[in-house]
């Protein structure tokens, strides 16, 4: 056996019971709870879309108490209310129409309103509690989402000069 290959089996042979040491199984051991606690972690937090539960969920009444307002009973916008939406023909009916189908879904008792008629329903609330009620629903997830610019930043009006 050459020098050189005297060198490289010694060299494996000290890799090889390094390797082996109860020190160093002892790590590898430790590595191995780390890794697995780690990807326990990462599973408990990865959202998993789940249909079902959303259609569940969109068909659920929601409520909160408000300080303001009491218990606040709503249900979350769907698709299909989008349609209702569209037909409004200005921002403020769209919004007006946004707060009147999420609360007529937990209040059936609620007049119907239309596109064409809906800025009725804001004229009927008493200004405190419609501007609590709309600011509350207005941080909701289920109401509609400011529009945002191209640069990602959200949209703000320009007052009238």
């Amino acid at each position: 056996m050459s020098a050189k290959d005297k060198q490289s089996s010694d060299a494996n042979s000290l890799i090889a019971e390094r390797l082996n040491s109860p020190k160093n199984k002892s790590r590898h051991t430790e590595f191995e709870k780390m890794a697995a606690a780690d990807d326990a972690k990462r599973s408990a937090v990865t959202k998993i879309f789940d249909p079902v539960a959303l259609l569940k969920r969109a068909s659920e009444i929601q409520e909160f108490t408000h300080p303001t307002l009491g218990i606040v009973r709503f249900g979350e916008l769907t698709l299909n209310d989008s349609a209702a939406l569209e037909k409004c023909p200005t921002p403020a009916a769209k919004t007006a129409m946004t707060l009147y189908l999420m609360l007529k879904k937990a209040n059936q008792s609620l007049p119907e309103y239309t596109p064409d008629n809906i800025l009725e329903f804001y004229n009927v609330f008493p200004l405190a509690e419609g501007a609590a009620l709309l600011q509350f629903i207005s941080e909701q997830p289920s109401f509609l989402p400011k529009k945002t610019l191209k640069n990602g930043l959200p949209s703000t009006l320009e007052p009238k000069t």
